[in-house]
């Protein structure tokens, strides 16, 4: 049996598996790129989110709704002298 069309063959193999082997490699060397990138999104999406949270329960507190309507828009405390009952039509008496 001769010896040269195995040796080509058998590098041609070798040549064809190096190939792929180099090409999965930068594959997962790409993709670990791309987890790492997507997990410091994630990080800061989430701190973006706990602070977004954190704002939304300081301005929901009454005292600081209070202090904003007193302070930034010049409103003032109702006096009970202010408050009027408006007095319509009994519900007995509609007619339909």
């Amino acid at each position: 049996m001769k010896k040269g069309p195995f040796i080509i063959l058998f590098v041609s193999v070798n040549l064809f598996f190096l190939f792929f082997q180099i090409n999965k490699q930068s594959r997962l060397v790409k993709l670990s790129f791309e987890q790492q990138r997507l997990e410091k999104t994630k990080s800061d999406l989430l701190d973006q989110k706990q602070k977004i949270k954190h704002e939304l329960f300081r301005v929901q507190q009454t005292d600081n709704i209070k202090k904003y309507a007193c302070h930034e828009l010049g409103m003032e405390k109702m006096k009970l002298s202010q408050v009027k009952q408006i007095t319509g039509i009994q519900p007995e008496e509609r007619h339909e």
